[in-house]
């Protein structure tokens, strides 16, 4: 889910509320910041019930569509509906300000939740899974995943905390009516801004190097005949679309530290938003189709015993022959 940039405006103010809604979504930035959210809750939903639909059938590669991903799935899904009660109180006025910054405060651990959820499947879990398909797994490609995976789930621990209580501040007497604090506020925001641009270059890093290992593994079942060679091209296609969403985040971020920021304009921050949301989606939907890859169906094992066939009774190995199985279009 996207960061929006100034809050959405137009609160109304932490007592007052009106029952009516007669300037709502009044701007076209309105409208289409709350479009985003609608139409990304729909294929996020659209994406819940393929995975439902896909955990009914008996196939290996549902290992991979786990407690995990359904989470990440989830919380997305929670974000965008938060996201979207949130806004319609805030443009009828029938929240107070407070409780709009503690909608926005479940929102952002909402996201970060579901960003990690998605770094495990996609990081360790995918990477897992393949050295399970080896004959010989390598511990250090089961090892690296680990440590990434658990560094990146401290990192997230640390941007979670930090982004509620910055949050949280700006609902505060001191923020709202004080004039003391309000430098040490905008230099914690600063902290703020800065480690969330550490965490998002962090996490693309991870994602590269994730994808790194991933085709490797794929590579050396392929050399073995155990892969089908479109897992190559959904395994790209995965992690351009994790790297595509993760690099438009860290320009926001980059944004965010440069407040007066020359290129900033909103129609680009709105148009940013429907890319990263777009690139989460897709990232979701190229996990459903390497699950339903049918290189998970193959035995770990594909060399077989023979009894016959030596004359001097000795037995002999036999390769079975590649069962590739079906194609899988990516569509645009």
């Amino acid at each position: 889910m996207a960061p929006k940039r100034g809050g959405g405006g137009g609160g109304s103010g932490r007592g007052g509320s009106i029952n009516t809604c007669p300037n709502a979504f009044t701007t076209p930035e309105e409208q289409a910041y709350f479009a985003n959210d609608v139409v990304f809750f729909a294929i996020f939903l659209g994406i819940s019930i393929a995975l439902c639909s896909f955990r009914k059938k008996n196939v290996a590669g549902k290992k991979l569509l786990g407690l995990p991903y359904f989470g990440a799935i989830f919380f997305f899904l929670l974000s965008y509906l938060c996201s979207i009660i949130a806004t319609v109180l805030q443009q009828c006025e029938t929240t107070d300000y407070v409780s709009y910054i503690n909608w926005q405060i479940a929102i952002a651990v909402f996201v970060l939740i579901s960003y990690w959820l998605l770094h495990f499947v996609v990081v360790f879990q995918l990477n897992v899974m393949l050295q399970k398909q080896l004959d010989r797994s390598i511990a250090i490609f089961k090892i690296i995943p680990a440590v990434l995976t658990g560094f990146m789930g401290l990192l997230t621990c640390g941007q979670l905390g930090l982004r509620a209580y910055v949050i949280s501040l700006q609902a505060s007497d001191d923020y709202l009516y004080g004039y003391s604090s309000r430098g040490d506020f905008y230099n914690l925001l600063e902290t703020s801004q800065k480690y969330s641009a550490a965490y998002y270059a962090l996490y693309f890093v991870t994602i590269i190097a994730s994808g790194g290992l991933a085709l490797m593994t794929i590579l050396s079942l392929r050399k073995a005949r155990k892969a089908g060679g479109d897992l190559i091209g959904w395994s790209v296609a995965l992690t351009l679309a994790m790297m595509l969403w993760v690099i438009i985040l860290i320009v926001f971020a980059a944004w965010a530290l440069d407040d007066g920021a020359s290129d900033y304009t909103i129609e680009k921050s709105i148009a940013l938003s429907y890319v990263i949301n777009f690139g989460q989606a897709l990232s979701c939907i190229f996990i459903l189709c390497i699950a339903k890859h049918a290189s998970w169906s193959k035995p770990a094992h594909l060399e077989q015993y023979g009894q016959s066939g030596n004359p001097n009774g000795q037995p002999y190995y036999h390769q079975a022959p590649e069962f590739v199985g079906n194609t899988h279009t990516v569509k645009p």
